[in-house]
């Protein structure tokens, strides 16, 4: 499995990348709540909503367990101790993927910041 960023999706849902409509299906990709979220909450309109409704439900939903929030919050404040900001959802993101032991699919650099501080994140690198 690999746990699937809303950058990824955004781009996705855009059609911004055509490589993205062959690969996607192709790849054990997953989402989390706080992907899901972020994603809807980008809806423009009631027809683009049931849009992204429509391809999140391709995906493969992973819940956040109860003691991944405990990780959460140990994991902002190593971030925070070591000077790097990020946003909430992606330290969510990637303690969830530190805890299931799977790779982040991601097109965010904040990503990079947070493997610099927390080694076990694995990044999956997107073929060229």
């Amino acid at each position: 499995m690999i746990l699937t960023d809303s950058s990824v999706i955004i781009d996705h849902a855009s059609g911004k990348d055509a490589k993205l409509s062959v690969l996607m299906p192709t790849l054990p990709v997953a989402i989390c709540g706080v992907v899901r979220a972020e994603v809807l909450g980008g809806a423009r309109s009631p027809k683009e909503r049931r849009t992204l409704h429509g391809m999140l439900g391709a995906f493969r939903q992973v819940a956040t367990p109860e003691p991944v929030w405990d990780l959460v919050g140990d994991h902002r404040a190593k971030l925070r101790s070591k000077g790097v900001s990020v946003p909430f959802t992606d330290v969510v993101i990637a303690a969830l993927a530190m805890d299931l032991d799977v790779e982040v699919w991601t097109r965010d650099k904040q990503f990079i910041l947070i493997q610099q501080v927390l080694p076990a994140l694995r990044l999956y690198q997107e073929p060229t």
